[in-house]
């Protein structure tokens, strides 16, 4: 695929993600707390979280190796510019970064705690989503790395400025993000086994200022990379994050606030501090 109809791609991509961000202020995807009946079979929270998160890490690890061994095709698990473009450390750190945050995702994030159960269509299109949000960014890295390149980037080029800024936004938000799930994960730990599901008011640390920190984090995390790789792939993958997270992090306050009523914090916002 050229690079503008992969740009017409990520604008599409990023309209359907527009159109979906006030949908899902009125209808919650039903996995997690807010689980439902009437939206097909359940499925175990941790088997259905697994079977959404790992093609994500499996996929890309088998199109950065048939990139670096510059396979002359442009499908599905070949980086466009492989060819001509051998991998360098930035895109190395790039994928590095994908890989490790979807890694933890499917595999340590489902191991270490209880998790409600999901639904067979929520983890049917969270694949859907996931494959088509690598298939879209897998560019990335590579086109930051042409740009660099072309236009000559050294120690003191603004640009790798900018690379390290978005470095730093995503390493942050990645420290938020796992930070805030041990302190949901601690919230369980230790008490009886018949308390395994039960829920808590989190406290400590981001928790008393938003309902879901995890979810500011990530947001920060794929802001992050698209400031350091400046694609348009980049922004609407960060867009669709933010998209999806904010009106779950809304009902997840609602949730909170129906269950505990006047012991919830009035103050404490969905997901942005002092603001929503």
């Amino acid at each position: 695929m050229t690079p503008l109809a992969h740009a017409d791609v990520a604008f599409w991509w990023t309209v359907v993600g527009a159109l979906t961000f006030p949908f899902l202020f009125f209808v919650s995807a039903p996995y997690g707390k807010l689980v439902r009946d009437g939206w097909g079979g359940r499925v175990d929270g941790r088997l259905g979280w697994f079977i959404q998160e790992i093609p994500s890490p499996i996929v890309l690890t088998v199109a950065f190796l048939r990139g670096a061994n510059e396979v002359a095709t442009d499908d599905l698990l070949t980086f466009p510019d492989a060819p001509t473009l051998p991998p360098s450390a930035l895109t190395r750190a790039c994928v590095a970064a994908w890989w490790i945050h979807y890694l933890n995702r499917a595999v340590r994030y489902p191991l270490t705690r209880t998790m409600s159960d999901t639904t067979a269509p929520v983890v049917a299109m969270a694949i859907a989503f996931n494959l088509g949000a690598f298939w879209l960014s897998r560019r990335s890295p590579y086109d930051r790395v042409r740009a660099l390149a072309h236009g000559g980037a050294h120690l003191n080029d603004p640009s790798l400025f900018v690379v390290a800024l978005g470095g730093a936004l995503f390493l942050g938000g990645a420290a938020l993000n796992v930070a805030s799930d041990s302190t949901l994960r601690a919230l369980r730990r230790g008490g009886p086994r018949k308390d395994a599901r039960k829920h808590f008011i989190p406290r400590g640390g981001m928790f008393e200022l938003v309902t879901c920190p995890h979810y500011l984090g990530e947001c920060l995390e794929w802001a992050g990379f698209a400031i350091a790789t400046r694609t348009v792939a980049g922004w609407a993958f960060a867009f669709w994050t933010f998209a999806n997270l904010m009106p779950r992090a809304v009902a997840y306050r609602k949730w909170y606030r129906d269950k505990f009523g006047a012991a919830f914090p009035k103050r404490r916002r969905a997901m942005i501090p002092f603001a929503w």
